[in-house]
């Protein structure tokens, strides 16, 4: 399956596990953890231009939202804790390496 795809078949209301399954289609997410660090690289890289990309249409678009003239953009998948969104002063924790951030915004967010 493509990313096109992906987006295709994912419904409008989706549960975390589902999410994951069908991303999994896309990439065996597990894979990444023993991936030699040039193919994590090069993935983390095609996966960032993705975002900046799709941004840009969104912006091109009119579909931006920034309040307060910050951009902000939902994100409907797991949470998933790492340097960037894991709370300050949280040590890290590999068991989302297992769980593929299914049921990890509970220990850390208020959902």
């Amino acid at each position: 399956m493509t990313l096109s795809e992906f987006a295709k078949q994912l419904p409008a209301e989706f549960t975390e596990q589902e999410f994951v399954d069908l991303m999994n289609r896309v990439i065996e997410l597990k894979s990444v953890v023993d991936m030699p660090e040039a193919e994590r690289d090069a993935l983390f890289d095609g996966a960032q231009y993705l975002v900046d990309f799709i941004l840009l249409v969104r912006e091109v678009k009119g579909e931006l939202n920034s309040p307060e003239g910050r951009p902000v953009v939902a994100y409907r998948g797991p949470f998933v804790p790492n340097a960037l969104t894991r709370p300050d002063g949280v040590a890290v924790d590999p068991t989302a390496l297992e769980t593929l951030g299914v049921g990890e915004g509970e220990k850390y967010l208020d959902r």
